[in-house]
C-alpha cells in the first residue's frame, strides 16, 4: 500500500531537465526547507504549466520506490513573479538570492523564518525596491538568523559613519530604486568578505 502524498508548498529556486521525461525542481518551503523533487513533463501541452523560477508552487509528492527523490503527482503554480523576468538586473539579483539558499539552506533548523525572508526579498524586488539594499539586508538577516555574530563582529568593526549608515538601512523599509546610492557597494563587499572568510556561510 502506497503512502499518502505529502503537500509541499514553497518557492522554486532551481529547475533543470532530468532526462527526456522529467524535470528536477528545488523548492524552499516553510515546513520542509530545501527540497529536491522530480516532476514529469506534460506531453503535448497537456496539464498545468511547468513551474518557473521564483514561482510559488503547491506540489503533491509521492515517495519513489526504492527510496529516492520524491515524485510530483500533481502540481499547481499559486503565484508568479513575472516582474523579475522583465528586468535583467532584478532577475540576476533574485538568482543570487536563490544561490544563497541553494548553497546554505540544506540544514537550516528553522526554515519558516528563512522562507519568510526569501519571500520578503523577492516581493521587494518585484515592487521596485533598491537592489543593493535588498541583497544586503537579506545577507545580513540570513546570517543573523543562522546565529552568526554578524552584528557583534562585522557591524561593530565598521567606522562610525558606516556603522550609522548600515544601522539606518537595517532599521528602515527597503527604499525604491533611485539615482542616489543608498548603500555603497564597498560595504556589501565587506560583509560578503567577512562571511566567506570567517563563517561557513557561502555567498
Amino acid at each position: 500500500m502506497s503512502s499518502p502524498p505529502h503537500i509541499l508548498e514553497g518557492t522554486t529556486l532551481s529547475r533543470e531537465d532530468a532526462g527526456e521525461n522529467h524535470m528536477r525542481l528545488v523548492v524552499f518551503s516553510q515546513a520542509d526547507g530545501l527540497k529536491t523533487v522530480l516532476l514529469r513533463k506534460p506531453r503535448h501541452g497537456k496539464g498545468n504549466a511547468l513551474p518557473d523560477l521564483f514561482d510559488e508552487v503547491e506540489l503533491s509528492l509521492q515517495r519513489s520506490k526504492p527510496p529516492g527523490l520524491p515524485f510530483v503527482k500533481e502540481h499547481q503554480v499559486t503565484a508568479k513573479r513575472r516582474e523579475l523576468a522583465l528586468d535583467h538586473k532584478r532577475f540576476e539579483l533574485a538568482s543570487r538570492l536563490a544561490r544563497l539558499y541553494l548553497d546554505n539552506g540544506r540544514h537550516l533548523l528553522e526554515p519558516e523564518s528563512f522562507a519568510s525572508l526569501l519571500a520578503s526579498a523577492l516581493t521587494s524586488l518585484c515592487r521596485g525596491g533598491d537592489i543593493q539594499v535588498v541583497y544586503f539586508k537579506t545577507l545580513f538577516v540570513f546570517a543573523s538568523r543562522e546565529g552568526l555574530p554578524v552584528k557583534e563582529s562585522w557591524l561593530a568593526s565598521l567606522e562610525k559613519a558606516d556603522h550609522s549608515r548600515v544601522k539606518g538601512v537595517l532599521k528602515n523599509p527597503v527604499p525604491a530604486e533611485g539615482e542616489e546610492e543608498v548603500l555603497p557597494a564597498a560595504l556589501i563587499d565587506s560583509l560578503k568578505d567577512w562571511l566567506n572568510g570567517n563563517t561557513e556561510l557561502r555567498c
